[in-house]
């Protein structure tokens, strides 16, 4: 079990990544959400609708994190990941690096947790997600139109970090 860090007293930013699952389904676009639920540690936000994500552990590889935060919240594995623009990986005195192309960033730099993240969408494997721990409830599939009718009418009941996401999916993009 993972030791608990108070992210209060630690004066950095929490570096995170997020997935915007899609599937096309009945004709349509499809986007995979859940419903928050970290009472104990995030009250505020627990209850709002997000999509999966989570911690960067140290000195993961950010596609690595992806995968791994959407098996570990949904169950599902992650087939394609895009885009899917990266560099061969560097690594000169046994260390490494290498530079990506998420689909865009994301930062809470006010109120809440200081996250700040990477954002990809991805496609998942063919199966019904289920929820794999305590961290998020209620998974499921919602049309791309419903979830913008959210978005735009009722965004308090989106996680806020989350908001600027969908922001740029919905608006800024084709």
């Amino acid at each position: 079990m993972a030791q608990k860090i108070d992210l209060d007293k630690l004066n950095i930013s929490i570096p995170v990544v997020s997935a915007i699952i899609e599937r096309q389904h009945g004709g349509e676009t499809e986007i995979l959400v859940q419903t928050r639920w970290k009472p104990q540690w995030d009250p505020i936000y627990s209850g709002t609708l997000e999509i999966p994500a989570g911690w960067i552990d140290r000195y993961e590889n950010v596609y690595e994190a992806l995968r791994r935060e959407v098996k570990e919240e949904t169950g599902l594995q992650v087939l394609k990941i895009k885009p899917d623009i990266k560099t061969r990986e560097h690594s000169p005195n046994d260390d490494g690096s290498f530079a990506f192309v998420p689909f865009c960033c994301q930062q809470q730099f006010k109120g809440g947790k200081p996250w700040i993240g990477f954002v990809f969408i991805c496609e998942v494997e063919n199966k019904e997600p289920v929820a794999q721990n305590s961290e998020c409830r209620d998974i499921h599939w919602m049309k791309k139109a419903d979830l913008q009718k959210l978005f735009e009418e009722s965004p308090g009941k989106i996680f806020t970090l989350q908001l600027g996401v969908l922001d740029y999916y919905f608006n800024y993009t084709k």
